[in-house]
Formats: C-alpha cells, structure tokens, sequence
C-alpha cells in the first residue's frame, strides 16, 4: 500500500509524492518517475512491485505544477491530455524537483541512506538527466523519449546509468539512436541495452499494444541486479563495470 506525502519543492511550492515502504525497511530508496500519464494505477503498480524487491520507492507527481495528481489512462482523450502536458513540462525545473524528492526520501526513516532513480518513457528521460545533474548513487530509464535533446549532458554522468531502449520504438527511430548512441557509448559510466523486439512502453503491464513480457523480465532483472550492486553494497565490495 501506498502513503501520499506533502514534499516541499526547492522554490516554496507543495507537491505529492507515493511512498511505497519495503516490507523489511529501512531499505535503499528509489524516486520512481512516471510516464507521461502521471501517477496512474499502472505506475503505482510498478511502484509496488520494486517495493516488493527490497526498495522504499517514491513516486513522484512530476505533472504538479501543470495538473496535480493526474491519473490518465490510455483512450485517445487521455492521450490528447498527455501529450499537451507533455509540451508543456519543464524538463530543467523538473530535474530540480527529483533532487527535491531525492533528499526528501534520505531523510526518511524508511530509507537507508541510498537512493537511485528509474523511470518510464519522460520518466526514462529524466532519468537520465538525473544521472548527470542530481546526486543519486545510481540511475535507470526505460525507453526515455527525448534523451536526444539532451547529449550535452551524457559528459557529465559518473554516476552508474543504464538506458533501456526498444528497437521498434517510434519515439526514439533510428535517426534518435543514431545521435544517442555515438553520444552516450563513450561514458563508462552508461550502460544502454537495445532489445530488437520491443517498443515504446514494452514494460506497461496494463497497455496489451505495448507490452512484451519477456523483454521486461529481462529489463527488470538487469534493473535489479544494477541497483542491488550499486545500493546495497559498499565501496570496497564493488567495481564499476559495464556488464
């Protein structure tokens, strides 16, 4: 089960957050970055599954300073919606507000101390940004749709990241890759997996156009073996690698 919390953004404004408590807290944190639908069900159902691997998990309201609290589905008026706050979003103030989130859950007695961030589709994107410009241990982000606006910042990641992409994916067509992967492979510090039969939003369970179980079983365990190394272990027992 989820806790809605009041977290104080870095500007004076309120935003909600979702905390979903390890059943064996205090654990590592993970600040959770939803699709562009918002806190939706599914989301929330994510959320609680990497709870249920060992992680208190925060999912952020990323929309509130445009719509606070949605929750959309997936009809062509949900869509509509989405891609208009989509346009509309801020991706700078909206790295300043996962930083916010990501002191606010280290704060927490829930919380061990660690904190990584994995995210969906804009969530993918932020992700990213996240592991360039906030102080989280580590970062995941699937399928993130606008990475190619953003290369300047691949140089400035030394923290652990891996990117998951699809192949068929329409948001990211060979021309994105073809900026994003000359952009993002000399860092050794990011890891990208392309999986050749998966598109945009292979891991949304409650989306039957989208989903591909079998390559989201794979993701996520990759996901978690990531941040089980880079949460739960110390310094001395651990080295970077890109496998």
């Amino acid at each position: 089960m989820d806790k809605k919390i009041r977290i104080t953004a870095h500007d004076g404004g309120e935003f909600d957050g979702y905390l979903f408590a390890s059943p064996t807290s205090p654990r590592p944190g993970l600040i959770m970055i939803p699709e562009i639908f918002g806190v939706n069900q599914p989301l929330r159902e994510v959320a609680q599954r990497f709870a249920e691997h060992g992680y208190t998990v925060l999912l952020l309201d990323i929309f509130w300073r445009l719509a606070p609290n949605i929750e959309l589905g997936y009809d062509k008026a949900s869509y509509k919606e989405a891609f208009a706050y989509h346009e509309a979003f801020d991706y700078d103030v909206g790295v300043l507000d996962i930083q916010t989130g990501i002191d606010h859950l280290r704060a927490r007695e829930e919380c061990s101390g660690t904190v990584g961030v994995v995210g969906f589709c804009l969530g993918g994107t932020m992700a990213y940004l996240a592991a360039a410009r906030c102080d989280s241990e580590a970062a995941v982000g699937y399928y993130g749709t606008r990475i190619h606006k953003f290369l300047d910042d691949a140089v400035s990641i030394e923290k652990p990241l891996i990117l998951h992409f699809g192949e068929i994916d329409h948001t990211t067509p060979p021309e994105f890759m073809a900026q994003i992967l000359p952009a993002i492979e000399p860092n050794p510090h990011i890891t990208n997996f392309i999986y050749k039969s998966a598109g945009h939003a292979f891991a949304n369970h409650r989306r039957a156009e989208t989903y591909h179980a079998e390559v989201t079983h794979e993701a996520d365990a990759r996901t978690f073996s990531f941040f089980e190394k880079w949460l739960e272990t110390t310094d001395e027992t651990r080295s970077f690698s890109k496998d």
